[in-house]
């Protein structure tokens, strides 16, 4: 027996009786990085070298739904204050639904923290950087404005091109000079994770991508931004109404910026090429964004 074609006919079966788009549950594999590249400077005339590792490609670091409906609200303020956009804990556009309550892949080593400066550790981080939609399997990315700046968000930061329904590639390229705009509204913080949601049919699903997932240390303000490169397959999590792969209507990205630093693993794997992994923590969005004391 063909089990997957089984589990399509069943689920195809429910969606049916339920008259509803259905998602299944994500998959750390769905969402890869398969190519990492680190600029050599960090003025506009540096150039992006690859970086060869074994380690590659990798899955998320974390996922999660897939979630009926859309993956708004959007953020206003967008400094990653609790309650502005759906991954600070916000209520989702339509079914008002908190999806993240408390934040999305806030833990231990990623916690909640003071970004208002209210002494209350409560803001989750998460910045969106904007939103690519998708029309022919080609994404159009438009940028967000972060605390009312739009001049640190460029249109060329993130592409997505699907080649069939729920499987293409994506690419997060800040460019060098990106730490330095983000200055002005960030402070002296670093950003440790970033976070794509993918829209497809009438559902999303979220992947987190992190440091840890390197067994990496935090990056410093002094390192050189990286970009990332990968590919998505979620034919078995976004799911049409028919039972089939949904196709993508758009695509969000997002990052967290911490107030402090997370502590290095304490057991970090030891690399021989100089400084490879230390280089991937640069991280996690390729920014070093600072948040305005």
């Amino acid at each position: 027996m063909n089990t997957k074609r089984t589990k399509s006919l069943l689920l195809a079966l429910a969606l049916s009786a339920a008259g509803t788009a259905q998602a299944a549950v994500c998959q750390l594999g769905d969402v890869k990085v398969t190519g990492v590249g680190v600029f050599d400077g960090t003025t506009a005339g540096a150039a992006l070298i690859p970086i060869a590792l074994d380690t590659l490609p990798v899955g998320a670091a974390a996922c999660a739904g897939a979630f009926q409906g859309n993956d708004g609200f959007y953020p206003k303020t967008n400094l990653g204050y609790a309650g502005d956009g759906l991954l600070n804990g916000g209520a989702q556009v339509a079914s008002a639904s908190i999806l993240f309550p408390g934040g999305a892949f806030i833990d231990e080593r990623y916690p909640l923290q003071d970004l208002r400066g209210d002494g209350t550790a409560d803001d989750p981080g998460w910045i969106m950087l904007g939103k690519s939609e998708l029309q022919g399997g080609l994404g159009t990315f438009t940028p967000s404005a972060i605390g009312g700046d739009r001049s640190v968000v460029l249109d060329s930061f993130f592409s997505v091109t699907e080649t069939s329904a729920g499987k293409g590639s994506w690419s997060f390229t800040p460019d060098p000079e990106a730490a330095r705009r983000a200055a002005s509204v960030l402070g002296g913080n670093w950003i440790d994770q970033f976070a794509i949601s993918f829209k497809a049919g009438n559902g999303f699903a979220l992947y987190g991508f992190t440091s840890a997932v390197f067994d990496a240390a935090a990056p410093t303000a002094s390192d050189p931004l990286l970009n990332w490169f990968g590919t998505f397959d979620l034919t078995d999590t976004l799911i049409n109404r028919g039972g089939r792969p949904a196709g993508l209507s758009h695509v969000t990205l997002w990052v967290r910026d911490p107030a402090t630093s997370p502590d290095p693993d304490p057991t970090p794997n030891v690399v021989s090429e100089p400084g490879a992994l230390g280089l991937l923590a640069l991280a996690f969005v390729g920014l070093g964004l600072r948040r305005r004391g």
